[in-house]
């Protein structure tokens, strides 16, 4: 068994607003928590990965509306889109859960009529601050200078009788959470943050609208639909099979992480933990918010039209060249930013030049030099004992930067590989070795391509949960069949397998920018 195998384990992304197309700022998201799942099976844990959309949204119905659609119509179409989208990117999921799905509607209902027979529901009247945008209630103290904290619009002031959820009621409960799980939210500064709001005292929430049908109906009062984030938040114990019985449940809950955006953290970190307080089912293990998605030193957001679409970005560049972009060059943890000239530089530096000619050299020295001959290890090394003793190392880096959610951290132990064998061809001068044509120096130039191609497809397997397209070519370009997800990674033993390589070709093509989107 591999050192590296773990239980089974569950990780979700928010569910995302149909109302209009995904934005890179999703996509970053999902792209990210695909690689943790991918990542995480190649180092022996299987992983179960769900996201999906947020359908009984206002803004989802308005816009279903303006199209002459009903919400669901809309959403049917929406979601073969978002899917579309995301299969582009390469981005595999377990599931893709829809709040319109008929299992969801059914775990919602269950849940809010056990927290209400529990006495942790009850109706009154709410007056106060709501932004359209986040679909949220806002105190006087969230408002900055009389507007939403993130869309920068004045709420309106709303006036309803509603059903809430006693909050309140689990204060010291959710304060304990945070002293006795530090690491349940991260990274450290979101927090702090969360802390902070807990200290000013939790107020009961609305989770009930009565001025809407697009919804599901609260079992109990009919003439009121769930409120948007009560039934969203709920979708992560539906994906889990909560209807399904208890042994299918416990195989994937509690989960073991939420991937976020930072604008929710209060959403995810203190309404959810509080309701499955009342429902008595486990907490998730962790949440991760991630920063924005910045375009122009803004966030992007489909509310202000400060978008790149992901569509935008493959008429020009690979799915390959944008996932390694995204988590390579942004710290997920902070706030990212896109510019096209900066993915540009990234895939032509790291995956054109370095990586690509990697290959391509290798593969054509071998070819060159021992033309049909299968390379086998050499029985002794005399030369390589660094790079084996680098790649041994590997696996623990990469386990250590998949706990962190570290993807940048993640890429560069990948790339420093990947500059140790360009400068070990540098080093030893495999031309050289065959130039001198003795025994004593083809065995050396064995031992140096052997260890080049090793190297690669190590490297290559490493790599395969960010450049999921290029890592297969690599692996064919080699001539060995690409292993399975589970134990990919941390399964590969240094010398396990004989080369006959086959024909290189550019496997990460440059990227030309046009001119209008330089500068």
């Amino acid at each position: 068994m591999s050192p590296f195998s773990r239980p089974a384990e569950y990780i979700t992304t928010a569910i995302v607003y149909p109302n209009a197309s995904i934005h890179l700022g999703f996509a970053w998201e999902t792209i990210a928590t695909d690689f943790l799942a991918r990542a995480k099976r190649g180092l022996g844990a299987p992983t179960r990965f769900v996201t999906g959309m947020d359908e009984h949204s206002v803004n989802v119905a308005k816009a279903a509306e303006a199209k002459g659609l009903t919400p669901k119509a809309f959403c049917d179409e929406m979601s073969v889109s978002i899917q579309k989208i995301l299969g582009d990117l390469d981005v595999r999921f377990d599931r893709f859960i829809r709040t319109s799905d008929a299992d969801h509607h059914r775990v919602v209902q269950a849940l809010v009529e056990k927290a209400f027979a529990k006495g942790d529901i009850y109706q009154a009247k709410y007056e106060g601050h709501y932004c359209e945008g986040c679909e949220a209630f806002y105190l006087d103290k969230d408002l900055i200078d009389g507007k939403c904290p993130h869309h920068k619009s004045t709420p309106k002031w709303i006036s309803e009788e509603n059903y809430f959820f006693k909050l309140s009621k689990y204060e010291n409960q959710i304060k304990e959470l945070f002293k006795t799980q530090p690491d349940f939210l991260q990274p450290e500064n979101r927090r702090n943050e969360v802390l902070h709001f807990i200290e000013s005292g939790l107020k009961d929430f609305s989770i009930s609208r009565s001025t809407s049908t697009w919804g599901i109906p609260l079992p109990f009062d009919q003439k009121h639909i769930v409120y948007v984030w009560f039934d969203a938040l709920v979708n992560y114990v539906t994906a889990a099979k909560y209807l399904e019985g208890e042994a299918e449940f416990k195989k994937y809950w509690p989960a073991n992480l939420h991937v976020i955006g930072k604008d929710i953290t209060r959403f995810h970190c203190i309404y959810w933990p509080a309701m499955l307080m009342s429902v008595e089912l486990p907490l998730p293990k962790r949440v991760f918010a991630h920063g924005f998605l910045n375009l122009k030193g803004d966030r992007m957001s489909k509310t202000t039209g400060n978008i790149v679409r992901p569509e935008d970005v493959l008429k020009l560049a690979s799915s390959d060249a944008l996932r390694y972009y995204l988590l390579a060059e942004n710290q997920f943890g902070q706030d990212g930013n896109f510019t096209w000239e900066a993915l540009m530089l990234k895939s032509n530096a790291d995956l054109s030049n370095d990586m690509g000619n990697l290959v391509n050299r290798s593969i054509n020295m071998t070819k060159k030099y021992f033309p049909g001959e299968e390379l086998q290890a050499p029985v002794s090394v005399t030369h390589s004992r660094d790079v084996i003793d680098s790649f041994a190392a590997l696996p623990k880096e990469l386990q250590a930067a998949v706990d962190a959610v570290d993807t940048v951290a993640y890429a560069t132990a990948c790339q420093a590989r990947s500059r140790l064998l360009n400068l070990y061809i540098d080093r030893t001068k495999p031309w050289g070795l065959a130039k001198t044509n003795t025994p004593e120096s083809i065995a050396e130039l064995r031992e140096v391509l052997f260890a080049l191609l090793e190297g690669i497809r190590q490297l290559a397997a490493a790599l395969s949960p960010i450049l999921t397209k290029g890592a297969a070519e690599i692996f064919h370009q080699l001539g060995q069949p690409y292993p399975e997800e589970i134990g990919r990674i941390s399964n590969l033993k240094w010398g396990s397998v004989a080369f006959n390589v086959g024909e290189p070709k550019p496997v990460f093509p440059r990227i030309e920018l046009p001119e209008e989107l330089k500068g």
